[in-house]
This record gives C-alpha cells, sequence and structure tokens, in this order.
C-alpha cells in the first residue's frame, strides 16, 4: 500500500513499536490455507462462478452473465490486535446476501478472523461487485450504506502517488486475479479497461494510511474501523487526492479521488478512530 522508509514501524520487524498495518489482516480472507500463488487454471474464482468453499467459507452462488468480479465495497474493523510475531488463525465466513446493484450484482460475504482458542481479532465484509450478472433475486441481508461528507471544506487533504508498479508488489500480498497485471487476461477485456487496474484493496490502504496519517498521528492503536465503496477504478502512475472530514465520535468521512482525471475512486468511507490518550 506504499508504506516507505519513513514508517518503519509497518515494514521492519525489528523496530520496538514494530505493527502490522490496521488494515492488513483483510488479505487473509483471501490467501486462505495456503502459502502459494494462488491462481486457479480457470477464471472462475473471479467470475462469480460457483467452486469449493473452503474448510470455513461459504460456496458463492453461481450467476450467470458475468463478465468480471471486481471489489464494491469493504468493511473492516478491528476488535483485537492480530500478534506481531505472529499466529495460527482461521477464517470463518458466511455468506450474508446477494442484491441488484447496477449493471450487476454485489454478492456480500461476512468473515472473522480467529484465534484457535476461539478469540475474535478482525470482523471483515466483504462486497464484491459481478459486472453483468443476471437471472437471480435479491436475498439475505446487506451492509451497504450511504456516506455523505458535511457540505464543507474538508478538514485534510493528502496526496499520494501510486508508483507504476505497485500493483506487482500488491499481488504478492495474496490477491492473485490476473485482472491487476496481465494486458492479455480477458478480464482486463470484459471489465472494459485499457490495461490492468489496482487492487481495489491497494487503492483502500492508500486511503486508510492519508487518513490515519492526518487524522491519527500515524497511530494503529487508534484505528477501529473502515468502511469503503470502490467508486471507479485507479490505474498504477496514478496520484491519490483524499479529502478528511471530522466529524463525531471519532468519525473521519472521506473520499479519494485520481487528481489527473476527477473522478472520485472511493466514496462512501469513513474511518473510525479511538479517540487520542490523554496524557
Amino acid at each position: 500500500v506504499g508504506i516507505g522508509c519513513e514508517e518503519l514501524m509497518f515494514v521492519y520487524e525489528q523496530v520496538p513499536d514494530f505493527s502490522p498495518f490496521p488494515t492488513y489482516p483483510v488479505i487473509l480472507t483471501m490467501k486462505g490455507v495456503t502459502y502459494d500463488v494462488d491462481t486457479p487454471a480457470s477464471s472462475d474464482r473471479y467470475l462469480g462462478k460457483s467452486r469449493q468453499p473452503s474448510p470455513h467459507g461459504p460456496r458463492v452462488p453461481k450467476l450467470t452473465g458475468v463478465r468480471v468480479g471486481v471489489d464494491g465495497e469493504r468493511y473492516i474493523e478491528r476488535i483485537k490486535d492480530i500478534p506481531a510475531d505472529g499466529a495460527r488463525m482461521v477464517v470463518r465466513s458466511r455468506l450474508m446476501g446477494v442484491h441488484k446493484r447496477g449493471s450487476g450484482a454485489i454478492v456480500e460475504t461476512e468473515s472473522e478472523l480467529l484465534g484457535q482458542d476461539g478469540t475474535v481479532y478482525y470482523r471483515f465484509i466483504s462486497g464484491g461487485f459481478q459486472v453483468g450478472a443476471r437471472d437471480f433475486k435479491d436475498a439475505g441481508t446487506t451492509n451497504s450504506m450511504a456516506v455523505t461528507p458535511p457540505d464543507r471544506d474538508p478538514d485534510v487533504v493528502v496526496e499520494q502517488v501510486v508508483p507504476p508498479t505497485q500493483a506487482h508488489v500488491y499481488r504478492l500480498s495474496g490477491d492473485y486475479n490476473p485482472l491487476h497485471i496481465d494486458p492479455q487476461s480477458p478480464m482486463v477485456k470484459n471489465g472494459g479497461f485499457q490495461r490492468p487496474i489496482l487492487h481495489g484493496l491497494c487503492t483502500m490502504g492508500h486511503a486508510a494510511r492519508a487518513v490515519l496519517s492526518a487524522c491519527a498521528d500515524n497511530d494503529p492503536q487508534r484505528f477501529r474501523a473502515i468502511k469503503v465503496r470502490f467508486a471507479s477504478p485507479v490505474f498504477p502512475g496514478s496520484t491519490l487526492v483524499t479529502r478528511c472530514w471530522r466529524t463525531e465520535r471519532g468519525r473521519v468521512v472521506f473520499t479519494t479521488a485520481v487528481k489527473e482525471t476527477g473522478k472520485v475512486a472511493i466514496s462512501n468511507a469513513y474511518m473510525d478512530l479511538v479517540p487520542a490518550a490523554r496524557l
């Protein structure tokens, strides 16, 4: 997510205050139980088709007409810090619902990251947008909600340049979707893109860094939760502009846009922060 040399606490395990970046655990829901590159021979995983679930996951429903699957919305809630020195954990998931959204469907899954003793460390809700999905009925519940920034200038604005190689690096975290690296992938063409796009989770990670640094002194202990909706794709090499509004009870409402085009990449977003400790 573009963390650099000035933030060693998130990248170098030998510093005294080493800590995983607060949004890092979300990628564990994709890695599952494998330590290898998780690239199925077909594109079924990324086209909303039924596949065998992980030992602790739901079966993704079969949807017809899907051209490509992309991130639609995400919610991440920190309940307890994951051990910085590692631990055996399991991801337990359930299918929340499937709902019509524009030109396709939002498939929402709720997951929990648990320790071997059953302790819940993180809670996630993933809203995958299946472009072109049809011939299905709405079912289940939804976590989707509208989040509107206050009608005033933002309290702080942060700019970040996304390196041209960012998608190549981020995929090593566990999201091996060819949409983000292979110009010849059918998913690039089916999605209507001219070239591979940045992972939605990577865009979210950049935005989370911007908000945490600008509004919480880059203190991971103050992170409580984040919710985002992916409004449009981001290409590596772009400049991201994150605008933040401090609101009630530690909530920071924010948007992230691409400077070069003016298009909003993340909307309906907020980060909940724990109040700063008083000395």
